[in-house]
């Protein structure tokens, strides 16, 4: 009885998790949309340098919530490992932080790619 109510549980907390990647999925594509409607906009009007961090902003968290997606559905160490990187290499490209704050993002980033590379 006590493991078919955990088979159950976990295969209720399974399509629970493809049920959120699904949405995420959607919302993806249509913040994709947005995005590409955006920078048709700045192409087309005069160059601001804050619509472009703007829109770096947006992909990258775009690409983030592909990466998410992927995390949930693959359960990997490499896909925990990428939606990290990509979330720190948001911090230092978009973010506007301290030179010791960015010096720590990167030593992050550099134990994420030793810890893919050597575990």
């Amino acid at each position: 009885m006590r493991k078919k109510l955990q088979d159950i549980m976990f295969e209720t907390s399974y399509l629970f998790e493809i049920l959120i990647s699904i949405v995420v999925g959607i919302a993806i594509i249509a913040f994709g949309v947005r995005l590409v409607a955006s920078g048709i906009n700045i192409v087309t009007s005069t160059s601001n340098v804050s619509a472009l961090v703007t829109i770096l902003d947006d992909a990258i968290i775009l690409a983030i919530g592909a990466e998410l997606i992927k995390m949930l559905c693959k359960h990997t160490p490499e896909t925990v490992i990428e939606v990290l990187a990509f979330a720190l290499a948001r911090q230092l490209i978009v973010g506007h932080a301290e030179c010791w704050q960015n010096l720590i993002t990167v030593v992050a980033i550099a134990v994420l790619f030793a810890i893919r590379r050597f575990l």
